[in-house]
């Protein structure tokens, strides 16, 4: 049976991510593999792990800009740290990836939807930046809306766990800010995930999923 993962803000930890998909035995002729941006900055090797999902791209993985990628089409090569080749070959890829995608029952973004705004409508700096107005709004379109950019700690979670919402589900659990990086199964409900600080263990736990389109409602997001 196929499964469809998910994966959000890796800042720079590439070889975590890797780990990650080993560990579930991610096949990405069969599997659905959907990374939903902030692959560079924070961490040791954003070059690397662009690198890295460059690789699952071709492979047949769907990655999403995130805002750091979009700040990054903006940059000197010398201001990343890189080669003017290099750089060059980065933003060119950054500059194909898509903003949402969609899958069965879910909406994948990096950071959030407008509500009461079409898809179509939105903005890329709601997609890539927003917060509150997205967290706080009740369910928006038919879908589940899969998404990263605000860490989980931040919206009254632990930070090792996953946040749900009306119809959302957050699975930034601070890669960037020195806790986890999560790749959640939502066929088997299953979150993996793995400290960036203490990278020797690989964890799982059991998702409060109900059904693709009836998450659990989590307390609301500290203001």
């Amino acid at each position: 049976m196929s499964q469809i993962y998910a994966v959000s803000d890796i800042h720079g930890y590439g070889h975590l991510l890797e780990a990650l998909l080993q560990h579930v035995r991610y096949r990405p002729e069969n599997d659905r593999l959907f990374l939903l941006g902030d692959y560079v900055n924070k961490g040791p090797d954003s070059g690397g792990t662009l690198d890295y999902v460059m690789k699952l791209c071709d492979a047949g993985a769907i990655a999403l800009q995130g805002n750091n990628e979009r700040k990054w089409l903006h940059l000197r090569p010398e201001q990343a740290g890189l080669s003017a080749s290099n750089f060059k070959k980065y933003q060119e890829f950054i500059a194909t990836l898509p903003l949402w995608t969609e899958y069965e029952h879910y909406l994948f973004v990096h950071a959030g939807i407008r509500p009461n705004v079409s898809i179509h409508d939105q903005k890329p700096e709601d997609l890539t930046e927003i917060r509150e107005p997205f967290h706080q709004a009740p369910r928006v379109f038919g879908h589940t809306i899969v998404f990263g950019h605000t860490s989980t700690f931040r919206l009254g979670a632990a930070p090792d766990e996953l946040w749900y919402g009306d119809g959302k589900l957050g699975i930034d659990t601070g890669a960037g800010h020195g806790y986890y990086i999560s790749l959640v199964n939502l066929t088997a409900g299953i979150q993996t995930f793995i400290s960036v600080q203490q990278p020797e263990r690989i964890m799982n736990r059991k998702m409060s999923i109900k059904a693709p389109v009836n998450l659990p409602i989590s307390r609301r997001p500290r203001s």
